[in-house]
């Protein structure tokens, strides 16, 4: 294997990494935002189809996972209402 394949593995392992990091559940979302009420969370969520968060949600078994990027992408875009 020469270096421009490691780097190139390195780095793809690097970026599916941050890509993982960026789901995070619910709880750990708010304890990483605590300024945002999580009853404010909950209620985004549950309205994700009808304010356009949906892309932003994920669900893996009952849990459901937000991605830090995709919140802030949403915000400053303006939520749909």
């Amino acid at each position: 294997m020469n270096n421009t394949t490691t780097h190139s593995h390195d780095t793809s392992v690097t970026e599916a990494t941050a890509s993982i990091n960026d789901w995070v559940p619910v709880p750990r979302f708010c304890e990483l935002f605590p300024h945002i009420p999580e009853k404010t969370i909950r209620w985004q969520l549950t309205k994700r189809h009808a304010n356009g968060l949906a892309p932003h949600v994920l669900l893996m078994g009952k849990r459901r996972y937000i991605s830090i990027t995709g919140y802030a992408q949403w915000l400053s875009e303006g939520p749909r209402h």
